[in-house]
C-alpha cells in the first residue's frame, strides 16, 4: 500500500509528534504542574487537527465534498490520538512517573486539609495511582477525540470547495 501525500496517517504521526514534544518540555521543565500548560497542549492539538483538514482539501484542490473531508480529519484525529494514548501510558509508568507521584501528593494534600482518615497508607496510595492513571488516560483519549473532532469539523464547514455541476445541458 503506498501512502498518497494526502494521507491521514502521515498528518497524524506529525501531529502526535508535536503534541508529545510539548508534552515533554513539559515534564522537563515542570510546567506541566501548571493548571493552564494542559490547555496549551489541547489548543495546539485543535489547531492542528483544522489545518490538517483544511491541507486536506487544499491538496485535493476543493473539489472533494464535505463528508470525505470531515472523515479524513476524523481519520487524522484518530490516528495522533491513539499515538498520544501510548505516549501518555509510557510516560506515566516509565518515563516520567514523578508526574503521578506529584499529582497523587497533591491528593493526599487535599484528603488531609478535608479531615479524611489516611489509614493503611502503602495500599491506598497504590491503589490510588492506579485509579489516577487510568482515570487520566480515558481522559486523554475521550477529550483529544472530542477536541480534535470539533477542529476537524471546523475545518470542514470552514473550507473553500469546488462544486462540479452533475447535470448537463
Amino acid at each position: 500500500m503506498e501512502v498518497s501525500y494526502t494521507s491521514h496517517i502521515k498528518k497524524g504521526i506529525i501531529i502526535a509528534v508535536l503534541i508529545m514534544l510539548l508534552n515533554a518540555i513539559g515534564q522537563i521543565t515542570e510546567l506541566i504542574y501548571l493548571p493552564w500548560y494542559g490547555f496549551i497542549i489541547l489548543s495546539v492539538f485543535i489547531v492542528a487537527a483544522f489545518i490538517s483538514t483544511w491541507l486536506f482539501n487544499h491538496q485535493t484542490k476543493g473539489v472533494k465534498g464535505f463528508s470525505l473531508i470531515l472523515s479524513h480529519g476524523f481519520k487524522t484525529v484518530a490516528v495522533a490520538t491513539a499515538l498520544f494514548f501510548v505516549y501518555n501510558f509510557i510516560s506515566m509508568h516509565y518515563l516520567f512517573p514523578h508526574y503521578v507521584d506529584h499529582q497523587i501528593g497533591l491528593l493526599q494534600e487535599a484528603a488531609k486539609q478535608h479531615g479524611e482518615p489516611i489509614t493503611n497508607l502503602p495500599d491506598d496510595v497504590n491503589r490510588a495511582k492506579q485509579i489516577w492513571m487510568n482515570t487520566q488516560l480515558a481522559g486523554v483519549l475521550i477529550l483529544f477525540l472530542l477536541a480534535g473532532g470539533a477542529g476537524a469539523l471546523l475545518a470542514a464547514v470552514a473550507v473553500p470547495k469546488q462544486y462540479r455541476t452533475t447535470t448537463t445541458e
